[in-house]
């Protein structure tokens, strides 16, 4: 790996990064969610893990009546995955792979490093770019694909929100939007600090429009 910029190594220290390569982190949440462009909320309860050695995760949610209705959102060895059946068993919706869709699910990956900080550490597919004081730019390749966010610091030095520009399914086609992310809510665990609470929107005809609002649960570290 190359050496990561001061600024980031300060970064992993404030959030307590771990040193092994092999550890992912895997916790669970709960909130609401819709599509772009939806008035109805759904809510949902997930799990999910966020490998820190390479750019993969998997997050798996129930939504309706006794969670009949599961999704499946990943990038699991470089291969992005967006699936939707009723009971586990009848498909409903899965996602063709496309560089689109590889894209916003690898812009995910790096959005959600709050939530795996070992992963700074861990891992060499990350490439960082400091903007200035409150700003951090990473980016990654998969599969030829570059997803890239800015990280932005609050006054702690802590990740307080995401931005870049991400494939947005509208319809049947994928079309760039100016997409966001917040975190909140820091709290210890294990020996760093996690947030506990999250939001995420897109810019639409200059403004915000909410897609989902969660809080995480029982996160831990996993030696798989």
């Amino acid at each position: 790996m190359a050496p990561l910029p001061p600024a980031v190594l300060a970064l992993a220290r404030r959030l307590g990064a771990g040193e092994s390569s092999h550890r992912t982190a895997r916790f669970r949440q709960n909130g609401e969610l819709r599509q772009l462009g939806a008035a109805r909320w759904l809510d949902f309860s997930a799990r999910q893990w966020i490998a820190a050695d390479s750019c993969a995760f998997s997050w798996r949610a129930r939504f309706g009546p006794l969670g009949i209705m599961q999704v499946e959102d990943a990038l699991i060895q470089q291969e992005p995955r967006g699936v939707m059946t009723l009971g586990g068993m009848v498909p409903l919706h899965r996602a063709t792979p496309s560089p689109a869709l590889l894209k916003g699910q690898l812009m995910r990956y790096l959005a959600e490093l709050p939530w795996a900080p070992d992963a700074l550490l861990a891992n060499p597919h990350l490439h960082w770019r400091v903007l200035d004081d409150r700003r951090l730019h990473v980016e990654a390749t998969v599969a030829a694909v570059t997803g890239a966010i800015t990280l932005e610091l609050d006054d702690d030095g802590l990740p307080r929100g995401i931005s870049g520009l991400r494939p947005a399914l509208e319809g049947s086609t994928f079309r760039e939007r100016e997409w966001h992310g917040a975190f909140s809510d820091y709290r210890e665990v294990d020996g760093s600090s996690i947030p506990h609470t999250g939001r995420v929107w897109w810019i639409v005809d200059g403004q915000p429009f909410d897609v989902w609002r969660g809080e995480i649960i029982d996160w831990q570290r996993s030696a798989d």
